[in-house]
């Protein structure tokens, strides 16, 4: 029988879901992973895109939980799925023409625009450990609203984000896409633990065995 959306919506897949990026639709362009033989989708399915948004904290999870289970008997969690999978390659195709320092594609635009135009919610005063904030708070009155989120988190990116600061990893195996908050601009891995860690560690043996075979290693 196939999982839905509505069935164990908060379970996690075990799929390896990372959150390098700083904004959440590029880390929802990373759930599709490059790997040296190829794309690996993360998202194979509705439950994990919901599994996703639970732990990207996109919707608060009560608010969530109550939604899909008013949406349980129309069936649509297939479609925003597949809804999302498309929505994820023109973002990725803006991201790709940004870092190349080409024109963003017209399509991709539109995408974020039509689901901008679909936002509904309410802004409140919330206090935080530190200050007062005035927050949006996104109402679920539709599926399709599960993808406003990152609508407006790429369209925060093109509105007020330093393009220069997006980067994509370094790693060829990886080559995640993120935003470089450092101060000099140098970061050059999606994440220092993981791929920077693993390209110093082979840059390490590269030169071990340059060494023992006499062959100068590039300065």
């Amino acid at each position: 029988m196939a999982r839905t959306i509505f069935g164990s919506v908060f379970t996690n897949p075990g799929k390896p879901f990372r959150f390098v990026g700083r904004y959440s639709f590029l880390d929802f362009i990373n759930t599709e992973a490059s790997e040296a033989d190829g794309r690996a989708d993360l998202l194979t399915d509705d439950q994990d895109f919901v599994a996703w948004l639970v732990l990207a904290k996109l919707f608060e999870r009560n608010k969530l939980k109550v939604a899909l289970k008013q949406w349980r008997q129309q069936k649509t969690g297939v479609r925003v799925w597949k809804d999302a999978l498309p929505l994820r390659t023109l973002m990725r195709r803006m991201v790709e023409a940004i870092v190349a320092g080409r024109p963003i594609p017209r399509a991709s635009i539109d995408a974020i625009n039509a689901l901008i135009g679909e936002s509904s919610g309410v802004t409140k005063v919330v206090k935080t450990p530190r200050k007062f904030e005035r927050r949006f708070e996104s109402e679920l009155n539709q599926p399709r609203q599960l993808l406003v989120p990152l609508a407006e988190s790429a369209a925060d990116l093109l509105c007020r984000g330093d393009f220069s600061r997006l980067k994509r990893c370094d790693n060829s195996n990886c080559a995640a896409f993120f935003y470089d908050t450092s101060k000099n601009r140098g970061r050059r891995w999606c994440s220092g633990a993981e791929c920077g860690n693993r390209m110093r560690v082979a840059a390490f043996y590269k030169r071990q065995n340059e060494s023992r075979s006499g062959i100068p290693g590039k300065q």
